[in-house]
């Protein structure tokens, strides 16, 4: 007895089902690659300053007022390194902050407490200003744009980006945070014996880092100086 031939209709259902599956790999491997894509930067620390900060002012619009006079060192943490928004060469410092026709100024001078210390820098102010289209609000805080970090690239590396977010705190204060952002990383399949083999390129790293500066005065004009110099004083 002749076994019976497949139906033509069978064979016909079979067909679009592979190319079902081989177009749902396709379409699952394009989501894949579009994911990746859309993946930003590793992000190490927070775009928003710590909870032990206290809370964030807010505004129904734009971002609150941030002029006023704030006091350096920082509050919390107790030691910063590294580049910040404005000049900071002395151990203690008035930090001044104006906002006017959409322009930021940032400026400092040093606070002088010993009577036998003569200084010309507790009056003179050093400043840096920010216009409207370097400056924007976002969530409430203002970011600064990011600009090449003066430091240098670190190694591995090949560009290196600082920019800074600026918030005003429920209590007055001023939180700063540093935003630093390296691009053109290279990672290494394998290494050993201090030797790395294949490279490939690695994700761009953002690294926010927070400090609290304590509000001293609301800024509306220019501040006292602060210089305990005595004429003649041989002690501190």
């Amino acid at each position: 007895m002749t076994p019976a031939a497949p139906s033509p209709l069978h064979s016909a259902l079979r067909t679009p089902h592979r190319r079902v599956r081989r177009m749902g790999g396709a379409a699952t491997l394009a989501l894949c690659c579009l994911a990746l894509t859309a993946c930003g930067p590793e992000v190490q620390g927070s775009p928003k300053p710590p909870a032990a900060f206290g809370p964030v002012q807010s505004s129904w619009f734009g971002c609150p007022s941030l002029q006023g006079v704030y006091a350096w060192p920082p509050v919390q943490p107790a030691g910063v390194r590294g580049s910040l928004p404005f000049f900071t060469g002395s151990a203690e410092m008035q930090v001044w902050v104006q906002q006017q026709r959409g322009e930021t100024t940032l400026r400092t001078r040093t606070i002088n407490r010993a009577r036998n210390v003569r200084t010309s820098l507790t009056r003179q102010w050093s400043l840096v200003t920010y216009s409207g289209a370097q400056a924007r609000c976002s969530s409430g805080m203002l970011d600064l744009a990011p600009q090449p970090a003066p430091s240098g690239n670190e190694p591995g590396t090949s560009g290196k980006l600082q920019g800074f977010r600026l918030a005003l705190l429920q209590d007055g204060s001023l939180a700063v945070g540093k935003r630093t952002l390296a691009t053109g990383n290279k990672g290494s399949y394998f290494s050993w014996g201090g030797q790395s083999y294949g490279s490939y390129d690695a994700p761009d790293v953002e690294t926010w880092t927070w400090f609290k500066l304590a509000r001293t005065a609301a800024g509306s004009s220019e501040p006292p100086v602060i210089d305990a110099y005595v004429p003649g004083a041989t002690s501190p």
